[in-house]
C-alpha cells in the first residue's frame, strides 16, 4: 500500500515537470497568422485578336495579367504543361502548336504565408502553320516572282457566296477595269518570306475599307462603294503561306493584300499551276472575292481573240449519213426532261446535204413515241479541254421545238450527270422565239443551271448566226456572233477542267420546250459548221 502510493507520487511529479516544458516551447513557435488572397482577376490578351482573326493574328504571343488582395506572388499554368512565376502578375506566352487551339489557363495567387487561391480561363489560339516550301517556290519561283491581274480573261475579278469556292454573282469581262488601278500593281513575293506591293501609286479597292485601313484621302467614291485609284505608295511587308485544313493559306502581315482591297489580309489559293494563281478572300459582309494572277506577260488581246489555232472542224462538206469518223448516233426511245421524241439515225431525221447538217424534227408514231428527231455526238471521235466553239446554225423556229448545240463531261458514263458537268452553248425553244440561252450545269446548280439570256436577235429561224462559247480554267463565255452576253466563272471546284465532247440535236416539248400544238408536222435545224479552236 505505502509503495503503490509513493509510486503515484512519482508520476505525478513527472507529468507536471514536461507539460511546462512543452508549454514555453508552443510559446515560443506560434504561426503567424493565415493569410489568404482574395479578389483573383485574370485577364488576357491574344495578341492581334479582332473581329478578324478571332483566335490572334498567328504569333502564338498571348499577355496575361493577374491581381490579387494581398499577393506576393502567382504561378501561371497554360495548359500546355509550361508554367511561370511572376511577382508582378504579367507574363507572355508564346504558343506554338500550329493551327487552332484551345487552352484551359490556370493562376495561382500565393499570399506571404504561402496560402493561395485560384482562378482559370479558357482560351483559343491560333498559330500560323510552318511556311510550305511548295507554296513558298510556286509564289517566289525559288527566289522572287512578280504577278499581276491577268485582266486578259474574263472572271479575273469576281465575287458570290462565301459557301461556294467560285464566283456566283458577277465576273468582271475582259480588261472592263482599266480605269481602276490595280491593272498596274505588281506583287512580289521573295522565298525569304518578303512581300513588295508596287502600287505604281495607287491601288482599287472598297472606299470604306481602303479608308478605314489606310486614311481617308478624300478621293472621289463611284455608286459601287469603290475607290477605283486610291493613292497608296509602294510598300513592303511580310506573308506566310501553309496548307491548313486542306486550304491553301496566304496570310500578310500589316496591311498586305493582293488584287481588290475588301479589308482583308489572309486570303486562300484556290487553283495554281506554274504561271497562274487563283486567290479567294472573304470581306466582313460575307461576300467572298476572287482574283485571278499571271506571272507572265498579261496579253493585250481579250482572251475570245486568243483561239486561233483551228484543231477540228466539220463542214459538212459531203452528203448523206454523218461522218463516221467524226460522229455517233445517239438512237434511243426514252429521254429526259419529260422530252416526247425518239432519237435516230435514218436520213428523214438526220441528213447531211446542200453543204449543211439538217437535223430534222417530225410528227409521227414511231416506237411508241409521236416524235421523231436526231442527236449526234462527237464522244469517243473527238473529246478536248478549254477552247472556243463555234457553231454557225440556223434554228427550227415552230412552237414546241427544243434545239441545242451543247458539251457534256467525257466522263459521263463513269460519273454520271450532273458531276460531269454540262455546258450548253445554245439552247432555244419555239415557245419562246429568238430568246437564246446559254447555261452550265453542275452539282451546285444542276437543274436550272447558271444561265444567261439574250433577246437581242429576231432572226434565229430565218437566218444563220454564230453561236459560241469561250472556255478556259478561268471563265465560261456565251456569245452570239461574237458578242458575249453571259460569264461563268470557272474554278478548280467546278467540272469544268477536264474533256468534253460535242452534241447536236431537237427535243420535242419537255421542261424547256414546252407544249407541242397539234398543227406541228415538223421542223429543221441546219447547222454550218462546227469548228474547235485553241
Amino acid at each position: 500500500m505505502k509503495h503503490s502510493l509513493s509510486n503515484l507520487i512519482l508520476f505525478v511529479f513527472l507529468i507536471l515537470s514536461c507539460s511546462g516544458e512543452s508549454n514555453d516551447d508552443a510559446t515560443n513557435t506560434n504561426e503567424p497568422d493565415k493569410i489568404t488572397p482574395s479578389n483573383l482577376t485574370l485577364s488576357v490578351e491574344i495578341v492581334g485578336l479582332d473581329s478578324n482573326n478571332p483566335s490572334g493574328d498567328g504569333s502564338g504571343v498571348v499577355r496575361f495579367t493577374a491581381s490579387a488582395n494581398n499577393a506576393v506572388n502567382f504561378s501561371f499554368r497554360f495548359g500546355t504543361g509550361d508554367s511561370e512565376e511572376s511577382s508582378s502578375g504579367s507574363v507572355e506566352y508564346t504558343y506554338t502548336d500550329a493551327g487552332t487551339n484551345t487552352y484551359n489557363v490556370n493562376v495561382l495567387a500565393y499570399s506571404s504565408t504561402n496560402h493561395f487561391v485560384s482562378t482559370s480561363k479558357t482560351i483559343e489560339v491560333y498559330v500560323t502553320p510552318p511556311m510550305d516550301a511548295d507554296l513558298v517556290k510556286l509564289l517566289s519561283g525559288g527566289s522572287q516572282k512578280s504577278w499581276k491581274v491577268n485582266a486578259a480573261y474574263d472572271a479575273h475579278f469576281s465575287n458570290g457566296d462565301k459557301q461556294f469556292k467560285y464566283s456566283t454573282w458577277w465576273e468582271a469581262s475582259a480588261f472592263s477595269k482599266s480605269n481602276a488601278g490595280f491593272y498596274d500593281d505588281k506583287f512580289i513575293f521573295k522565298s525569304d518570306g518578303t512581300y513588295i506591293h508596287e502600287t505604281n501609286g495607287d491601288v482599287f479597292g472598297k472606299a470604306n475599307y481602303l479608308n478605314q485601313t489606310f486614311g481617308n484621302t478624300g478621293q472621289p467614291i463611284n455608286s459601287s462603294n469603290e475607290i477605283e485609284k486610291y493613292s497608296l505608295a509602294n510598300y513592303q511587308t511580310t506573308f506566310s503561306v501553309s496548307k491548313e485544313n486542306d486550304e491553301n493559306k496566304l496570310m500578310f502581315q500589316d496591311k498586305g493584300f493582293v488584287g481588290f482591297f475588301v479589308g482583308q489580309h489572309e486570303f486562300t489559293i484556290e487553283c495554281y499551276d506554274d504561271n497562274n494563281l487563283f486567290v479567294r478572300t472573304v470581306d466582313d459582309q460575307n461576300r467572298a472575292w476572287y482574283i485571278w494572277l499571271t506571272d507572265q506577260e498579261v496579253s493585250t488581246t481579250p482572251s475570245k481573240d486568243l483561239y486561233t489555232n483551228l484543231i477540228w472542224q466539220e463542214e459538212f462538206n459531203y452528203n448523206g449519213k454523218i461522218d463516221s469518223n467524226k460522229w455517233v448516233y445517239e438512237v434511243r426511245n426514252q429521254w429526259y426532261n419529260e422530252e416526247l421524241q425518239a432519237t435516230t439515225d435514218r436520213l428523214e431525221n438526220v441528213i447531211v446535204e446542200d453543204g449543211k447538217l439538217k437535223i430534222i424534227a417530225k410528227r409521227e408514231s414511231y416506237n411508241g413515241k409521236s416524235f421523231t428527231s436526231g442527236r449526234i455526238k462527237s464522244n469517243g471521235k473527238f473529246d478536248f479541254t478549254y477552247g472556243r466553239v463555234d457553231i454557225r446554225a440556223k434554228l427550227p423556229g415552230k412552237k414546241g421545238t427544243w434545239p441545242a448545240l451543247w458539251l457534256l463531261g467525257s466522263n459521263y458514263d463513269d460519273i454520271d450527270w450532273p458531276k460531269c458537268g454540262e455546258i450548253d452553248i445554245m439552247e432555244h425553244a419555239g415557245n419562246r422565239l429568238n430568246k437564246i440561252q446559254g447555261t452550265v450545269h453542275h452539282p451546285d446548280k444542276h437543274g436550272s443551271g447558271d444561265g444567261g439570256e439574250t433577246n437581242e436577235y429576231t432572226n434565229v429561224s430565218t437566218a444563220f448566226n454564230i453561236y459560241s462559247v469561250v472556255w478556259n480554267e478561268k471563265a465560261i463565255t456565251f456569245y452570239v456572233n461574237d458578242k458575249p452576253y453571259h460569264i461563268v466563272g470557272n474554278a478548280c471546284a467546278l467540272p469544268f477542267n477536264w474533256d468534253f465532247f460535242l452534241i447536236l440535236n431537237i427535243a420535242m416539248g419537255g421542261t424547256f420546250g414546252g407544249s407541242v400544238p397539234d398543227s406541228f408536222v415538223s421542223d429543221i435545224m441546219e447547222v454550218d459548221y462546227v469548228r474547235v479552236y485553241q
